[in-house]
C-alpha cells in the first residue's frame, strides 16, 4: 500500500513537471525551479520513489510517448500539449536562432543526473536508464543533441559534457525497442550537423578511455554493416517489383527480333549470323546478348534495374552495356588454377611497388634526393606547416632588427597566406589527424591540393625552376607522340594487311545484289542526321542552361578564391564591437594584397571599406586611451593595437565639419584645461599625456574638495555649535578622510602612470633603434613627461597627505610641513587644521602613510629606469623627494604614537599602582608589543621607546610610594614585594618585548632596574626603621622596679612581648615577601628582618640593664642571666656580630652581679634549672622562631 501511494506520489509529480515545461507556460525561471524540485525529491535520502511503467517515457517523451506504453488510454486526452524532459532539452529560443532556451541546459543536466550519477551506488537496476536506451533514434531527435555540443552560444548553447556524455551511453548501450537485444547506433542517427560531429569527436578523444572509444567504433561498424544490409535487401525489393515491366519490355524486343529469325528456325548461334551476309542481323543478335548480360547483371546485383526513361548518364542504356560488358570482363578474369593467382598475385604486388616508388617522388623531379618521400610529407603536415610558421616569424623578427621594412612586408605576407591556408584547411589540429584531412599533398589521392603541395613541398623554390618543371612535364606528353609513331612504325604491315582486307571487303560488297554498304551507309547517315538535328533541337536549351551554370559556377569558384577578401570589412566590424582590435588588424592585413593599381572595382570598393574601418578602429583606441577608468591591462593593449595600426601607414581622411563639434575625431582631446593632440606623439607617449593629466586634475580635485568640506563645516555650525567641541572633531575626522583619499589616489595612479610610462621608454628605445623618431616627438620623451606633467602632481598629493595627517606644527629641529589647503580659513579653523591629530586619528593615517611611502619605494626603481644614464642630468629617482617627505611624516606621526602609548600607559599602571599597590608591568610589556607589531621604522623612535618606558617605571614608582604613604609596615612590604618580583622576573619580559624598538636594551634595563632598586631600598629601610622602633617599646624589664618579685613559675613579660614582636615580623614579612632574595644584599627578605628585629630586641635589653646595673641586686642579676642565656640561645641565629658582642658583654655584667664567678647558682647544682624552666615556659616561642 506504501509503494502505490509511493507511485502516486511520484505520477503527480511528473506531470507537474511536464505542464511547466511547455515553452508557453511560465519563465525559464520557474522551469528551472521545477527542475532542482523534482530533482530534490527523486534524491531524497529518506526514501526511494516507485514508478509506475507508463511514468517514465511520459516522463521523458510528454505527448509524443505511444499510447501503447499508457496504462490507462484516457490519459493520451488528458496529457495532450506535454513537453517531455527530451523535448526542453532541444527546446529552440522564440528570440535568438539558432539557440537554446535557457532552461535547455538545465534539463539536459537533469537528464543525465537521472541516467548516469542517480542511483550509481546501487546495485538495483536504474529504471530511467533502462527505458532512456529503448528509445529509437527518431525519438532522440527531440534532445537538440547539434546545438548541446556546439555550445558556442554562451548560456543559451547547452550543456555540451552533459549531452556529449549521454550520446556515449547511447552508442555504447542502445537496445532495441522491446529491450532484449542490443542494436547499436552510429553518431549520424544522432547528431546530424558537422560541426556539431567535430565538436563531439575532439570531446571523445580528450575525455574518454581508449576502451570506450574502440567500444564505440565496433558500434558504428555493425551499425554500417546493418544499414547496408538494409539497404540491398529494400533493393532486391525494388528489383523485384519492377522486373516484370523489364521483363516485358525485353519480350516486345525478342518479338520484333523474331522476324529476323524465322528463316533459320531458332534462335541462332553467333556461328549462323556468322555465315549470314546481313550485318544488320548480326548487329541484332548484338544487341540482344548484350541484353541478356544485362538481365544477367542485374539478377546478380551487379547493375540496377532500369525504371523509365533515363534521365542521368548512369541509367541509360549505353551505360548499361558498358557495366554489363566490364561484369563479363571481370568474370573472365577469374584464374581457373592456383598457379594462375599465384602469378596475378605476384604481378599486382610488383605493380603495386612501382606505383608506391612513383607516388612517393616529386611530380616535378625538382628534388631527387632518394630519401625524399611525399608520404611521409604527407603524415606531417601539421608539424611542418608549424615550422614554416615559426621561420617565418623568426625571418620577421630579423628583418625588423635589421630595419628593412619591406623585408618585413614581405614576410608579413607570407606569414597571413600561410595563417590563411591553415585556417582553411580547418587548423593545426585537423592537420595533426591525417584521416581527417581534407587535402593531400599526393598527386594521385582524390583530394589533392596543388596550393598545399607547392606550400609543403617547393616553398622556396624558384619561379624559374617552377617553369622549367612544368616544361618537363610536357616533353613528356610529347615523348607519348613519339612512342605512338614508333608504335605504328613497328606495325606498319599489320596495318597495311589490314588496309587490305577492308579493299578486299569493299570489293565483295560492291559485286552483291541489293543494298549494297554504301546505300546501308548513306541511310545510316541520314538516320544519323536527322537524330543529330532532334537531338540538338532537344538539348539546346540543355546546353545553354549548361554553359550558364559553367559561368555561374566560374563566378563561385573567383568568389571562394577571394572569400577572405571580401569577408574583411564585416569581420573586422565584428571584431570592432566586440573590441579585439588585434584581431581586426590581422583581418585588415588580407586586404594589403590589394594593390593601389588594382583595376578590379569590387577589390577596391573592399579595401576601401576594410580601410574605413581602420580609421573607425583608430578613434576608438584613441578614446580608450583617453579614458581614465580602463584597466591598465585594456590600456597597454590598446597601446601595443595602436602602434601596430599606425605601421600599416593607412591614408587619413582630411578635417571634416564635424571636427569642429567633436575634436576628439581628429585626435584632440581637453583634460582638466590641458589640451592634447595624441596624433602628434606616438601611442604610447599620447597615452601618458593624457593620464598624467587626469592625475592631476585629480590632485587637485581632493584637495580642493577637503579645503570646501572644512570650510563647509565650520560654516554649517551655529555660533552656540562652535562653543562646543563638535565641529572640531568634524574636521579633524575630515583630515583622516582626505589622507585615506589621497593615498588611495596615489595607489591607484602611481603603478598605472609607470606602467605607460615603461612602454613610451620602451618604445623610445625601439624608434631609437630603427632611426624613426619624428621631428615631433624627437624633443619629447616619457622622461620629460614624468618630470613636468607627473612629478609636481604627485609632490603635491605627498604634500597635501603628509600636511592632513600630521599637521604643520612640527618638532622643534624640523622642517615645517607645507599647508596645502585652509591659508584663507578662519583663525580657530586655521589653528585646527594646522594642528597634529588626536592618538586614535594619528593611528589611522599612520597607516596610510606608511603604505604611500611603501609604494614609492617599490616605484622609485621603476622611475629610476625612465633615466638615460648616459644623457640624463638627474642622479636620484624622480620619486626620492616624495618619498624622503613621507618617510619624515611616518616617522613623525610612529613617534608621536609612541608618545601617546607610553602616556596612556604610564596613567594606568599609576593609577593601579597608587590605588591597588601593583607594579603592573604586564601593561608595559604589552605596549612594547603593540608598538612592535605597529611601527614600520622602530629604529626611528628608540628615543622615544627609551623614555617612555622610563616614564612608565617612575610613574609606577610613585604610585607606589603614594599607596605607602597613607598606609602603614603592610602597604610598606607590598611594595617591597612587588619590586622584588619586577627586578626578579617581570623587567626581563619587559626588556625582552622592547628588544625589536630599540638597540640600547642594556642601557635601559640598567635605568629601570635603578629607578626599581631605589624605591624598594627606601620602602624596606623604612619599614626596618619602622619595626626596631616598634620593638624598642617591648622590651622594658619592668620587675626591676619593683620591690617583690613576680611568681618564678610565669614567664617574664619582656620576653614575651619581645618574642612576639619578633614573630609577628617574621609573620609579615613571610606573607608579604615569602623566600625573596634581595639583590642588593643577596639575602632573603625575612632573615633581614628578622636580623634588624632581633637586634633590636638585644639592643633594647641590654640598654635597659645596662641603665639598671648598680641597683640590681644579687638575685635579679641571677635572674637576668637566666634569662639572658635563654634569649641568646633562641635568638642565635638571628643576631649579627654587634648584637651577639653586645650581649654578651651584658650576660657576663649580670653573671658578675650573681656571683658567678665563685661557682654560686641559685637552683641546682649546674645552674640549669632556671634555663629549663624557661624554655618550658617559652616553648611556643621556641617553636614559632624555629626553623
Amino acid at each position: 500500500m506504501a509503494d502505490e501511494k509511493n507511485a502516486d506520489r511520484s505520477s503527480i509529480e511528473i506531470k507537474q513537471l511536464l505542464r511547466k515545461l511547455h515553452p508557453d507556460k511560465g519563465n525559464h525561471k520557474d522551469r528551472i525551479r521545477r527542475l532542482n524540485r523534482f530533482r530534490n525529491y527523486i534524491s531524497n535520502k529518506g526514501t526511494t520513489p516507485e514508478f509506475y511503467d507508463d511514468d517514465i517515457p511520459l516522463l521523458f517523451l510528454g505527448s509524443a510517448a505511444p499510447a501503447a506504453s499508457l496504462d490507462d488510454p484516457d490519459d493520451v486526452e488528458m496529457l495532450a500539449g506535454l513537453y517531455g524532459l527530451l523535448q526542453a532539452c532541444g527546446t529552440p529560443s522564440g528570440e535568438h536562432d539558432g539557440t537554446l532556451k535557457r532552461s535547455a541546459r538545465h534539463a539536459m543536466t537533469l537528464l543525465k543526473w537521472l541516467l548516469l550519477d542517480w542511483n550509481k551506488n546501487s546495485d538495483a537496476p536504474n529504471p530511467f536508464k533502462t527505458s532512456f536506451l529503448c528509445l529509437n533514434p527518431q525519438q532522440y531527435q527531440y534532445m537538440g543533441l547539434d546545438f548541446h555540443c556546439d555550445d558556442r552560444k554562451g548560456d543559451r548553447g547547452g550543456a555540451k559534457e552533459e549531452a556529449c556524455q549521454v550520446i556515449v551511453l547511447i552508442l555504447t548501450e542502445h537496445r532495441s525497442e522491446d529491450g532484449e537485444k542490443a542494436q547499436p547506433l552510429i553518431m549520424e542517427e544522432l547528431i546530424t550537423r558537422p560541426i556539431a560531429q567535430q565538436e563531439f569527436e575532439i570531446w571523445l578523444a580528450n575525455s574518454t578511455s581508449a576502451s570506450v572509444q574502440e567500444k564505440i567504433k565496433k558500434s558504428a561498424t555493425a551499425r554500417q554493416a546493418e544499414l547496408a544490409l538494409q539497404q540491398r535487401q529494400d533493393m532486391l525489393a525494388n528489383k523485384a517489383l519492377g522486373g516484370g515491366v523489364q521483363e516485358d519490355y525485353d519480350d516486345d524486343s525478342d518479338a520484333a527480333e523474331s522476324d529476323h529469325d524465322k528463316d533459320d528456325g531458332s534462335e541462332g548461334s553467333d556461328q549462323d549470323y556468322g555465315d549470314s551476309d546481313d550485318i544488320m542481323a548480326a548487329f541484332r543478335k548484338r544487341q540482344k546478348n548484350l541484353r541478356k548480360e544485362l538481365k544477367q547483371a542485374e539478377g546478380r546485383g551487379e547493375i540496377s534495374a532500369k525504371q523509365g526513361v533515363a534521365a542521368r548518364w548512369e541509367d541509360s542504356q549505353l551505360a548499361r552495356e558498358q557495366r554489363a560488358w566490364a561484369a563479363s570482363a571481370n568474370r573472365a578474369g577469374q584464374h581457373q588454377s592456383v598457379r594462375d593467382s599465384q602469378d596475378a598475385a605476384q604481378e599486382a604486388a610488383e605493380r603495386e611497388e612501382v606505383r608506391d616508388k612513383l607516388v612517393g617522388k616529386d611530380p616535378l623531379g625538382l628534388i631527387n634526393d632518394q630519401e625524399f618521400d611525399l608520404r611521409q610529407v604527407e603524415i606531417n603536415m601539421a608539424e611542418q606547416m608549424e615550422q614554416a610558421l615559426h621561420d617565418l616569424q623568426e625571418e620577421i623578427q630579423k628583418a625588423e632588427s635589421a630595419g628593412s621594412e619591406e623585408l618585413v612586408r614581405k614576410a608579413a605576407a607570407q606569414k597571413e597566406s600561410l595563417e590563411a591556408l591553415v585556417e582553411r584547411m580547418g587548423g593545426l589540429e585537423m592537420m595533426e589527424n591525417p584521416q581527417n584531412a581534407t587535402h593531400s599533398v599526393l598527386p594521385s589521392h582524390p583530394k589533392f591540393d596543388p596550393l598545399l603541395f607547392l606550400t609543403l613541398v617547393h616553398r622556396k623554390t624558384s619561379y624559374d625552376a617552377l617553369m622549367g618543371s612544368m616544361g618537363r612535364l610536357s616533353s613528356k606528353t610529347e615523348n607519348q607522340a613519339e612512342q605512338l609513331q614508333n608504335l605504328v612504325r613497328e606495325n606498319f604491315p599489320l596495318f597495311v594487311r589490314c588496309a587490305e582486307g577492308f579493299e578486299e571487303f569493299r570489293r565483295n560488297s560492291e559485286n552483291e545484289v541489293g543494298m549494297g554498304v554504301h546505300e546501308r551507309i548513306g541511310k545510316l547517315e541520314a538516320i544519323a542526321e536527322s537524330c543529330a538535328f532532334q537531338a540538338k533541337k532537344s538539348f539546346k536549351p540543355l546546353l545553354d542552361n549548361t554553359s550558364e551554370v559553367r559561368k555561374v559556377q566560374s563566378a563561385i569558384s573567383v568568389l571562394h578564391r577571394v572569400a577572405p577578401i571580401l569577408q574583411v570589412p564585416s569581420l573586422m566590424r565584428q571584431h570592432l564591437e566586440n573590441r579585439r582590435y588585434s584581431q581586426a588588424l590581422k583581418t585588415f592585413r588580407r586586404v594589403l594584397v590589394v594593390g593601389d593599381n588594382c583595376q578590379i572595382a569590387l577589390l577596391n570598393h573592399v579595401k576601401k571599406q576594410a580601410e574605413q574601418c581602420v580609421l573607425e578602429a583608430r578613434r576608438d583606441l584613441e578614446l580608450r586611451l583617453a579614458q581614465d577608468t580602463v584597466s591598465i591591462d585594456d590600456l597597454m593593449g590598446g597601446i601595443r593595437d595602436l602602434s601596430d595600426l599606425l605601421e600599416l601607414d593607412v591614408p587619413t581622411l582630411p578635417p571634416s565639419s564635424e571636427s569642429d563639434l567633436d575634436p576628439t575625431l581628429d585626435g584632440c582631446f581637453e583634460i582638466g584645461g590641458t589640451k592634447i593632440q595624441v596624433r602628434d606623439y606616438h601611442p604610447a607617449l599620447s597615452c601618458l599625456l593624457l593620464q598624467a593629466a587626469y592625475f592631476s586634475q585629480g590632485v587637485k580635485q581632493v584637495i580642493n574638495n577637503t579645503d570646501e568640506a572644512c570650510q563647509r563645516i565650520f560654516a554649517d555650525d551655529s555660533d552656540d555649535a562652535k562653543k562646543g567641541n563638535q565641529w572640531k572633531y568634524d574636521v579633524l575626522d575630515a583630515r583622516v578622510v582626505a589622507t585615506v583619499k589621497a593615498v588611495t589616489l596615489a595607489r591607484r595612479w602611481l603603478p598605472r602612470l609607470l606602467a605607460v610610462a615603461q612602454a613610451a621608454r620602451e618604445e623610445e628605445k625601439r624608434r631609437a633603434a630603427k632611426g624613426r623618431s619624428s621631428t615631433k616627438t624627437a624633443n619629447m620623451t616619457a622622461l620629460d613627461v614624468f618630470v613636468r606633467d607627473i612629478s609636481p602632481p604627485l609632490k603635491n598629493l605627498v604634500e597635501h597627505a603628509t600636511f592632513c595627517a600630521i599637521g604643520s606644527n612640527t618638532r622643534s629641529g624640523a622642517k615645517d610641513v607645507r599647508m596645502t589647503f585652509g591659508q584663507s580659513a578662519n583663525e580657530k579653523l586655521h589653528a585646527l587644521i594646522r594642528s597634529p591629530l588626536p592618538p586614535s586619528q594619528s593611528t589611522k593615517v599612520g597607516k596610510e602613510l606608511a603604505d604611500l611611502v611603501t609604494l614609492l619605494s617599490e616605484s622609485s626603481g621603476s622611475a629610476r629606469a625612465l633615466q638615460n644614464n648616459t644623457t640624463s642630468v638627474f642622479t636620484l629617482s624622480l620619486l626620492d623627494d616624495c618619498k624622503s617627505l613621507g618617510d619624515s611624516a611616518v616617522v613623525t606621526i610612529e613617534k608621536r604614537r609612541c608618545i601617546y602609548a607610553f602616556d596612556v600607559c604610564a596613567r594606568a599602571c599609576s593609577n593601579r599602582a597608587s590605588g591597588s599597590g601593583k607594579f603592573d608591568t604586564d601593561t608595559l610589556s604589552q605596549c612594547l608589543k603593540n608598538l612592535s607589531e605597529q611601527l614600520s621604522r622602530p629604529d626611528q623612535c628608540a628615543s622615544e621607546v627609551e623614555k617612555g618606558c622610563e616614564l612608565v617605571i617612575r610613574r609606577c614608582c610613585e604610585g607606589l610610594a603614594s599607596y605607602v604613604r597613607d598606609r602603614g609596615d603592610a602597604a610598606r612590604l607590598i611594595a617591597v614585594a612587588e619590586c622584588a618580583d619586577v627586578l626578579a622576573d617581570r623587567l626581563d619580559d619587559v626588556v625582552r618585548e622592547s628588544m625589536p624598538l630599540t638597540p640600547n636594551t642594556d642601557t635601559l634595563q640598567e635605568v629601570m632596574r635603578e629607578e626599581i632598586t631605589g624605591l624598594e631600598n627606601v620602602m624596606f629601610d623604612e619599614y626596618l626603621d619602622s619595626i626596631k622602633h616598634t620593638v624598642s617599646k617591648s622590651v622594658k624589664v619592668g620587675w626591676l622596679d619593683k620591690e617583690e618579685e613576680d611568681k618564678e613559675d610565669a614567664f617574664p613579660a619582656y620576653l614575651s612581648a619581645s618574642l612576639l614582636a619578633i614573630v609577628r615580623c617574621r609573620a609579615q614579612v613571610e606573607q608579604a615577601v615569602g623566600e625573596k632574595i634581595r639583590k642588593a644584599a643577596n639575602l632573603q627578605y625575612q632573615h633581614l628582618a628578622m636580623n634588624t628585629v632581633a637586634n633590636g630586641v638585644i639592643e633594647g635589653i641590654c640598654d635597659e640593664i645596662s641603665k639598671r646595673r648598680m641597683k640590681l641586686r644579687v638575685r635579679q642579676a641571677d635572674r637576668l642571666a637566666n634569662e639572658l642565656d635563654f634569649l641568646r640561645s633562641t635568638l642565635k641565629k638571628f643576631l649579627g656580630e654587634e648584637a651577639r658582642d653586645l650581649l654578651a658583654s651584658t650576660l657576663h655584667m649580670v653573671s658578675s652581679k650573681a656571683g658567678r664567678g665563685r661557682d654560686y647558682q641559685g637552683d641546682g647544682p649546674d645552674g640549669l634549672a632556671g634555663i629549663e624552666e624557661l624554655e618550658r615556659l617559652g616553648r611556643v616561642y621556641v617553636l614559632c622562631l624555629g626553623d
